[in-house]
């Protein structure tokens, strides 16, 4: 699951400013709220994210992939609003390597719906993964 629910105790902060995610901070994830509403989450890959053929492990991706994309939806939530992923689709176009980031945008926010995208990239610009989503708004 995407997404964490806000800091209740700082309901006048900006949304982005109540959200952190352990997970991110422990595996040195970088994370930038873009002034758009979009985020970007980017990982310096290495040896331990290699899987048994030497390849960095798709799921490496589509975790930035997956909170990039909780995490832009958590920037538009309310206080005392939480969101979860509920269904996630990646598609695998190149292989991964040194630095990547997955960039994230809403395509449509409901009630108790948002509709994201993403994209994984290298540093020279190849296209890794991309991905669409959907996130439950409770």
């Amino acid at each position: 699951m995407s997404g964490a629910p806000p800091d209740r105790g700082r309901a006048s902060a900006p949304p982005s400013a109540s959200l952190h995610s352990p997970i991110n901070a422990a595996l040195g994830i970088r994370t930038e709220d873009l002034p758009d509403g979009r985020v970007r989450l980017s990982l310096e890959t290495g040896e331990s994210h290699l899987n048994e053929i030497g390849l960095v492990h798709g799921g490496v991706s589509a975790l930035l992939l997956d909170g990039a994309m909780g995490r832009c939806v958590g920037r538009t939530l309310a206080p005392g609003q939480s969101c979860a992923t509920v269904q996630l689709s990646v598609q695998y176009l190149a292989p991964a390597e040194g630095r990547i980031a997955a960039v994230a945008r809403v395509v449509r926010r409901g009630r108790t719906t948002a509709f994201m995208e993403a994209e994984c990239t290298r540093d020279d610009g190849t296209l890794v993964a991309r991905a669409h989503g959907t996130w439950v708004i409770r």
